[in-house]
Formats: C-alpha cells, sequence, structure tokens
C-alpha cells in the first residue's frame, strides 16, 4: 500500500499542522532541557567548589596526620577528595556557563586559570555509577580543584547524570497535545470543506443536465457567499439550457411543415436532374432538424434511472443494426451492471456504432473491466481520426471533410448527442487510433460493483 501527500484540503492542513507541530514541540524541548541540564550542572558545579574550599579551609587548621581522614572521607552525595602535588589534566569538554563563573568570582573570589580549574567531561558506564541504576541519561564527571598554600592541589571529584532527554513522561505529553490540537483542527476543518465538497458536487452534476437543489449557505461567511453565487449561476446556466432546448425543439418543430409542403411540391415536378437535387438537399435539411431535436431531448430527464445489464442491451444493439446490413461484432461481453436511462445511453451507443459503420464500413465492440468502470472499445477500418480533430468532432455540426463528406451522409450531431448522454452518465468518451489503422472510440462508464459480485 502507498503512501503519499494528502489530495484534500483537511488533510493537508492536518499534516502541515502536524509537522509544524512536532517542530515548534522539538525545538521547546530541546531549548528546555538544554537549559535544565544546563541548570543542574552549574548547581552541582556550585556545591563542588563550595565544598572544595570548605575541606581547603579546614586542611589549614589540621594537623598533617588527619589529611588522609579528611580526604577519603566521602561526601553524602559521593563526592571524593584528592590532595596532589600537581595540578590534575583535565579536558574541559563541557563548558560551564558564564552565569556561574561570574557568580563564582563575586561570592568567591575565584577565576578559572588562576589557581582554580573547574571542567565537566562526559564519560561511559563505569562502576561508580551503579547509584543511578538502570534510568537512562548522560554520564559526567565533574572536577573542582583549588591550589592550596603549600603548592598541593586538593581536587574534588563528582559523578552525575544528566536526564535523557526523549523520556516516555515527555513523549507521552508531546503526543498528548498533538492529538488534542489535531483533533480540534480536524473537526473545525470538516465544517469548511463539507461546503466545498457541496459545491464540488453541484458543479459536476450542473454539467450534466441533471436537475439541481439550491445548495444550503453553511460554514464561514466567505463560503455562504460563495455559496450563494453558485446557487445563482446555476440558476441562470439551468434556464439558458432549458431555453436552448425549447428554442431548437420549436425550430426543428416548426420545420417540419414547410419541410412537408416542399416535399409535396416537389413530386409534382417532372423527373429529372432539378428534382433529384431538390430531394437530395430536402433530405439534408430532414437530417439537421432531426440531430437538432434528438440533441433538445438529449438534457431531458424525465426518463427514469434504473439498473440494467450492458450485456443485454449491446446485444440489441447489435441486432438492430445487423438487422439492418451493418457488420458489427461484439467480443467478448461481459455482465456488467450499470445505473441510468437506459433508452438515452442506447441512443449515445448507437450514434457511435453508426458513425463507425458509416465511415469505416465494420466495427469491433469490446467490453472490458476497467478498475471500478466498464471500457467499452469501438473499432473500425476507417481512415481513423486525426490527433489535432479529436476534441472538435464532439461539437455540434462538426464534420471532418477529409474523410466524411456529404454523400456518406452524417450531420455532426450524432457524436455531440452521444458525448452530452455519456457526460451525464458521469462518464468518458474519446478518440484514438485502433490497432488496424482505423479510428477507436473509448467510453468509460461507471459500473454497479456489487450487482458485479452478486452475478459472478
Amino acid at each position: 500500500m502507498k503512501f503519499g501527500v494528502p489530495q484534500s484540503v483537511r488533510g493537508q492542513l492536518i499534516l502541515l499542522l502536524l509537522g509544524c507541530l512536532l517542530a515548534a514541540q522539538m525545538l521547546s524541548l530541546s531549548y528546555f532541557l538544554h537549559d535544565k541540564n544546563r541548570q543542574l550542572l552549574d548547581y552541582r558545579a556550585f556545591d563542588a567548589v563550595e565544598r572544595l574550599l570548605s575541606t581547603a579551609k579546614m586542611l589549614k587548621t589540621l594537623p598533617d596526620d588527619d589529611e588522609d581522614a579528611i580526604v577519603r572521607t566521602p561526601s553524602e552525595w559521593g563526592m571524593q577528595f584528592t590532595i596532589t602535588d600537581t595540578a590534575p589534566q583535565v579536558r574541559d569538554e563541557l563548558q560551564l556557563s558564564e552565569d556561574l563563573a561570574i557568580f563564582l568570582k563575586n561570592k568567591f573570589g575565584l577565576t578559572l586559570g588562576d589557581g582554580f580549574i573547574l571542567a565537566a567531561a562526559e564519560i561511559g558506564r563505569q562502576q561508580e555509577l551503579t547509584d543511578h541504576g538502570d534510568k537512562p541519561g548522560r554520564n559526567l564527571v565533574l572536577l573542582a580543584s583549588i591550589a592550596l598554600d603549600d603548592g598541593r592541589w586538593l581536587t574534588a571529584r563528582d559523578v552525575l547524570r544528566l536526564p535523557k532527554p526523549w523520556a516516555w513522561q515527555l513523549t507521552a505529553t508531546i503526543l498528548a497535545t498533538i492529538s488534542i490540537v489535531v483533533a480540534v483542527v480536524w473537526t473545525i476543518v470538516a465544517k469548511i470543506t463539507t461546503p466545498l465538497r457541496h459545491l464540488s458536487d453541484a458543479a459536476e452534476n450542473l454539467g450534466r443536465s441533471e436537475t439541481l437543489q439550491p445548495i444550503s449557505a453553511s460554514g464561514p461567511s466567505e463560503l455562504r457567499k460563495l455559496t450563494h453565487a453558485f446557487n445563482d449561476m446555476a440558476d441562470r446556466l439551468t434556464r439558458l439550457l432549458n431555453e436552448r432546448a425549447r428554442m431548437l425543439a420549436a425550430i426543428g418543430h416548426d420545420l417540419k411543415s414547410p419541410i412537408t409542403a416542399m416535399r409535396l411540391r416537389i413530386e409534382l415536378l417532372d423527373d429529372g436532374d432539378p428534382k433529384d437535387r431538390l430531394g437530395v438537399c430536402l433530405d439534408e435539411i430532414q437530417e439537421l432538424v432531426d440531430g437538432a431535436l434528438s440533441l433538445s431531448r438529449s438534457s431531458d430527464t424525465t426518463e427514469p434511472e434504473v439498473v440494467f445489464q450492458l450485456e443485454d442491451l449491446m446485444n440489441e444493439l447489435v441486432d438492430d443494426l445487423s438487422a439492418a446490413g451493418g457488420d458489427i461484432t461484439l467480443v467478448n461481453p461481459h455482465h456488467f451492471f450499470i445505473y441510468g436511462r437506459r433508452a438515452a445511453l442506447k441512443r449515445a451507443l448507437r450514434n457511435v456504432v453508426e458513425n463507425a459503420l458509416r465511415y469505416g464500413h465494420r466495427a469491433r465492440v469490446f467490453v472490458r473491466p476497467a478498475m471500478g468502470d466498464v471500457c467499452l472499445l469501438i473499432d473500425d477500418d476507417g481512415p481513423g481520426v486525426p490527433e489535432a480533430d479529436r476534441i472538435r468532432i464532439f461539437n455540434p455540426f462538426v464534420r471532418l471533410e477529409e474523410s466524411r463528406c456529404r454523400e456518406t451522409g452524417g450531420s455532426g450531431l450524432g457524436l455531440a448527442l452521444a458525448k452530452s448522454i455519456i457526460d451525464a452518465h458521469e462518464g468518458k468518451i474519446r478518440y484514438e487510433e485502433a490497432d488496424s489503422g482505423g479510428a477507436r472510440a473509448v467510453i468509460i462508464l461507471p459500473r454497479l460493483l456489487d450487482h458485479v459480485a452478486g452475478a459472478a
């Protein structure tokens, strides 16, 4: 299973929020732990210096025989003292804070490097750290040394453990904080994205000649304003489309009477070339009128939507066209179920197949599954559709004159009608080159997977 960047607004916003929260928490936690460890180290260093000075002052008043007893006695914190003739060699791997240095100078008059040494270094796991148990953390050795009056050096050595940065308590706190913030933002964003999703669904349905109900405005003021604007636009477009359909239907209906009258007048003429030419012109006009009426009816939604089997529809279509003399073959049909307007979809598929028979002389129809959809491939043996014309061929009254002339028939409305119906069924149609070199119409329609599983 592949995981990628979320495509939704909610998912991308949550992902961005998670990244920002994690970065902010890590920065603040790093600063907090660094400051906390620094304070702990400074406190232990100050305690070591204070005990070092107290022990040095005590040694001045005691006989030499008692020095070993004082030095060998560890403090209650496990601090150890040693007396050496020379200054200890140290590596100042962890620099002490500047505030501590200033404090020691003001309180005790001590300056690093002037008969006084203070350093801390990180060490590994040693036997002397058994008092700390198995707790995770960093092991440090703290060393404070001061020169005595006789030239010897008194050194205090302390071992401590700094807490591990990623303790489970801190991790749990961070995760709880992020979870609460994400849950709140998830709920808020849902109230914003839900109206946007409704707008997106309504916009898709608007292009499929479906009757739209006004969307209820909700969410922030900007979304409510956008919803009102969309409702107004959808209302204007719906009225415009309805007026166009009524206009085409009225024109087509009104032209039928004069066409019929002209045919009667032509019949009264003597046989000959003028009569034949007038008959051809009237046939072309009649074809255009019929196409315009079909195009206007394509937006009619009075036909109910039902569940039907695509194989039965295709068999009916093949039988009808074969009976009319068409060379059509249905290859390997599948038991796919479609939800939509059966008669309208049959009319769209008929137009595409008739287009293949008219210009390609032969049609081969393949029905295949395509993910959650069904794919119909309609191949012909004609000259094909040039790549530059594969989009505009679906425009009304467009014919490709290079390979489709008036004598072969066609008004340029069949594919426009087919595309309108297929779009209304949430499908797609396009043309590409067939394996035989002719044209291939590719039609994608959504199918009902639950019915497919039941049929299998």
